[in-house]
Protein backbone atom coordinates (compact mmCIF):
# COMPACT_ATOMS: atom_id res chain seq x y z
CA UNK A 1 0.00 0.00 0.00
CA UNK A 2 1.18 3.90 -0.58
CA UNK A 3 2.12 5.26 2.53
CA UNK A 4 1.46 8.62 1.07
CA UNK A 5 -0.20 10.34 -2.24
CA UNK A 6 0.24 13.55 -2.28
CA UNK A 7 2.22 15.63 0.33
CA UNK A 8 -0.51 15.62 3.26
CA UNK A 9 -3.12 13.01 2.16
CA UNK A 10 -2.38 9.21 3.55
CA UNK A 11 -4.31 6.10 2.05
CA UNK A 12 -6.95 4.56 4.22
CA UNK A 13 -6.96 1.05 5.29
CA UNK A 14 -10.49 -0.98 4.42
CA UNK A 15 -11.33 -0.68 7.67
CA UNK A 16 -10.67 3.13 8.00
CA UNK A 17 -12.22 3.61 4.30
CA UNK A 18 -15.75 2.32 5.47
CA UNK A 19 -16.07 4.16 8.27
CA UNK A 20 -15.26 7.28 5.73
CA UNK A 21 -17.38 6.30 3.42
CA UNK A 22 -20.20 6.21 5.77
CA UNK A 23 -19.43 9.65 7.69
CA UNK A 24 -19.52 10.90 4.08
CA UNK A 25 -22.77 9.88 3.39
CA UNK A 26 -24.03 11.38 6.62
CA UNK A 27 -21.96 14.51 6.57
CA UNK A 28 -21.83 14.10 10.38
CA UNK A 29 -22.34 11.73 13.23
CA UNK A 30 -21.71 10.10 16.20
CA UNK A 31 -19.86 6.84 16.42
CA UNK A 32 -23.25 5.08 17.49
CA UNK A 33 -24.84 6.68 14.09
CA UNK A 34 -22.05 6.43 12.14
CA UNK A 35 -22.62 2.58 12.53
CA UNK A 36 -25.86 2.44 12.21
CA UNK A 37 -25.13 3.61 8.74
CA UNK A 38 -22.59 1.28 7.98
CA UNK A 39 -23.54 -2.11 6.35
CA UNK A 40 -24.29 -5.66 8.06
CA UNK A 41 -22.51 -6.99 9.68
CA UNK A 42 -21.86 -4.17 11.78
CA UNK A 43 -18.86 -3.16 13.40
CA UNK A 44 -18.24 -3.00 17.20
CA UNK A 45 -18.39 0.08 18.94
CA UNK A 46 -15.26 -0.10 20.05
CA UNK A 47 -13.74 -1.09 16.75
CA UNK A 48 -15.40 2.38 14.82
CA UNK A 49 -14.07 4.61 17.53
CA UNK A 50 -10.27 2.67 17.25
CA UNK A 51 -10.77 3.98 13.45
CA UNK A 52 -12.17 7.47 13.84
CA UNK A 53 -9.13 7.99 16.28
CA UNK A 54 -6.90 6.95 13.32
CA UNK A 55 -8.50 8.87 10.73
CA UNK A 56 -8.67 12.13 13.47
CA UNK A 57 -4.60 11.60 13.42
CA UNK A 58 -4.58 11.13 9.80
CA UNK A 59 -6.35 14.32 9.35
CA UNK A 60 -9.19 13.02 7.79
CA UNK A 61 -11.92 13.90 10.65
CA UNK A 62 -12.52 16.35 13.45
CA UNK A 63 -14.60 16.28 15.69
CA UNK A 64 -16.77 18.93 17.73
CA UNK A 65 -17.91 18.42 22.03
CA UNK A 66 -21.61 17.30 22.33
CA UNK A 67 -22.72 16.51 25.94
CA UNK A 68 -20.53 14.15 26.93
CA UNK A 69 -19.44 12.61 23.58
CA UNK A 70 -18.43 13.85 20.18
CA UNK A 71 -19.51 14.68 16.70
CA UNK A 72 -17.62 13.56 14.39
CA UNK A 73 -17.10 15.21 10.21
CA UNK A 74 -14.77 14.63 7.38
CA UNK A 75 -12.59 17.11 6.70
CA UNK A 76 -11.31 15.52 3.70
CA UNK A 77 -13.85 15.64 1.00
CA UNK A 78 -14.79 12.02 -1.24
CA UNK A 79 -14.03 13.62 -4.19
CA UNK A 80 -10.50 14.89 -2.92
CA UNK A 81 -9.84 11.52 -1.64
CA UNK A 82 -11.16 9.26 -4.32
CA UNK A 83 -9.02 11.77 -6.96
CA UNK A 84 -5.86 11.49 -5.16
CA UNK A 85 -6.18 7.70 -4.98
CA UNK A 86 -6.74 7.30 -8.75
CA UNK A 87 -4.26 9.57 -9.56
CA UNK A 88 -1.99 7.37 -7.25
CA UNK A 89 -2.93 4.13 -9.02
CA UNK A 90 -2.41 5.84 -12.16
CA UNK A 91 0.83 6.99 -11.41
CA UNK A 92 1.90 3.79 -9.83
CA UNK A 93 -0.02 0.61 -12.07
CA UNK A 94 -0.06 2.58 -15.52
CA UNK A 95 3.21 4.33 -15.31
CA UNK A 96 0.77 7.73 -15.60
CA UNK A 97 -0.70 6.34 -18.95
CA UNK A 98 -4.83 6.93 -18.52
CA UNK A 99 -5.18 5.00 -22.14
CA UNK A 100 -3.26 1.88 -20.21
CA UNK A 101 -5.73 2.10 -17.21
CA UNK A 102 -8.71 1.90 -19.18
CA UNK A 103 -7.40 -0.38 -21.69
CA UNK A 104 -6.56 -2.56 -18.35
CA UNK A 105 -10.17 -2.11 -16.83
CA UNK A 106 -11.83 -3.09 -20.12
CA UNK A 107 -10.08 -6.41 -20.64
CA UNK A 108 -10.07 -7.41 -16.87
CA UNK A 109 -14.06 -6.01 -16.24
CA UNK A 110 -17.26 -7.24 -18.03
CA UNK A 111 -17.77 -3.64 -19.19
CA UNK A 112 -21.49 -3.01 -21.09
CA UNK A 113 -22.05 -1.44 -24.00
CA UNK A 114 -23.70 1.26 -22.40
CA UNK A 115 -20.75 1.83 -20.03
CA UNK A 116 -18.58 1.76 -23.13
CA UNK A 117 -20.89 4.63 -24.82
CA UNK A 118 -20.90 6.87 -21.34
CA UNK A 119 -16.99 6.27 -22.13
CA UNK A 120 -16.64 7.73 -25.12
CA UNK A 121 -19.00 10.22 -24.71
CA UNK A 122 -17.17 11.91 -21.61
CA UNK A 123 -13.61 11.56 -23.83
CA UNK A 124 -16.38 13.46 -26.56
CA UNK A 125 -16.81 15.92 -23.86
CA UNK A 126 -13.80 16.45 -22.85
CA UNK A 127 -12.05 16.79 -26.33
CA UNK A 128 -14.62 19.63 -27.27
CA UNK A 129 -13.93 21.62 -24.05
Amino acid sequence: MIAIMNKDLQTLTRGEEEVMQALWRLGEATVAEIIDGMEPPKPKYTTVATFIKILENKGFVAHTVEGRGHRYHPIVEREQYAADVAKSMLANYFNGSLSQMVSFFGKKEDISVGEMDEILEIVEQIKNR
